[in-house]
């Protein structure tokens, strides 16, 4: 059984060890893919632009993976 992290008894990302920072990364990548697709079902339901908010969604993620590529 694992043992949850709470508030004062955290670690920092760089104090992760490798494998605890990838299942870190891959936490974070499930978010905001979630999000994302919260985002766009909210827009249907308020009759927006669909393609109009996936591109913008598309961009703003082209634009994440450029910044992290940019500081490989």
């Amino acid at each position: 059984m694992s043992n949850p992290r709470h508030k004062g008894d955290t670690k920092t990302f760089d104090e992760l060890s490798y494998s605890e920072q990838a299942k870190s990364i891959t936490a974070q990548i499930n978010v905001i893919q979630s999000a994302v697709s919260a985002h766009i079902r909210r827009a249907k339901e308020e009759n927006r632009e669909i393609e109009k908010t996936k591109i913008k969604c598309v961009s703003q993620l082209s634009r994440l993976m450029n910044r992290v590529l940019s500081r490989m």
